[in-house]
């Protein structure tokens, strides 16, 4: 049974964390056979085939990128090290355009707000839950009484509405921290969240991945209302309304 996007989307993103760059050209490759103008997909195979040290082959889809986006930052950029026959050491950033699926994918820095829970309890790519209650988005551990993290910003109800309307997926995973604070990558089959994309526009041409905005982070010092959420959460103690 063939793979639906969203489903290549995940597997590509996971091969790019773990650097199998043989299974990162495979999914991203069947990702283009679906849709072969997906400029996420095009910038992850040809970032694979460079890590791969298939220079031709990177050159290729690189050009395919900026055939599609002129000013494409970070083909014209990579376009250097194919040139120059370079490969570079493979770091997730905050803010990775390799990575994210424009709409589909989005990630969050969260502080974990229960006790005696830290980033080392958790396992990369372990799945996460989460609880729509009213205006607030509780995310979870394994269970919901014990390990509530933290809560997403409210505008994000929309968006996990809108993927239940449309009778879509959202998954939540844990890829990586330190201490009390934690990444998630939050994935949808519906493309609702807002694009990270740069616009066309000829004043864009050169900027760097270092100076795009920085990524959503969300704190218990700056959300004042998650420790009200938390003591209402705690009592509340409802079943999870998940997709």
């Amino acid at each position: 049974m063939s793979l639906t996007q969203a489903e290549l989307i995940k597997l590509a993103i996971k091969s790019a964390f773990s650097q199998d760059w043989e299974k990162a050209v495979e999914f991203n490759s069947q990702i283009l056979d679906q849709d072969d103008k997906n400029l996420d997909a095009l910038l992850r195979l040809s970032f694979a085939y460079l890590q791969l040290q298939d220079y031709n082959k990177a050159r290729k889809y690189y050009k395919e990128v900026l055939d599609l986006d002129p000013i494409n930052s970070i083909a014209l950029e990579k376009m250097k090290l194919v040139k120059e026959r370079k490969t570079e050491e493979f770091i997730i950033p905050d803010n990775d355009s390799l990575l994210k699926e424009s709409g589909t994918s989005i990630e969050l820095n969260l502080d974990i707000l229960t006790k005696g829970i830290t980033s080392d309890k958790f396992k990369f790519d372990e799945d996460l839950l989460f609880k729509i209650n009213g205006k607030t988005i509780s995310i979870h551990k394994d269970d919901i009484k014990q390990s509530l993290l933290n809560y997403l910003p409210e505008q994000y109800v929309k968006y996990f509405l809108k993927v239940k309307e449309l009778k879509g997926e959202i998954t939540l995973k844990y890829i990586g921290g330190k201490d009390k604070k934690i990444k998630v990558l939050i994935t949808s089959s519906e493309a609702v969240f807002p694009s990270e994309k740069q616009e066309i526009k000829p004043y864009l041409k050169g900027v760097n991945e270092s100076e795009m905005p920085e990524m959503t982070e969300l704190t218990s010092d700056n959300d004042e209302d998650a420790k009200r959420l938390l003591e209402g959460e705690e009592a509340a103690n409802e079943n999870p309304d998940q997709n």
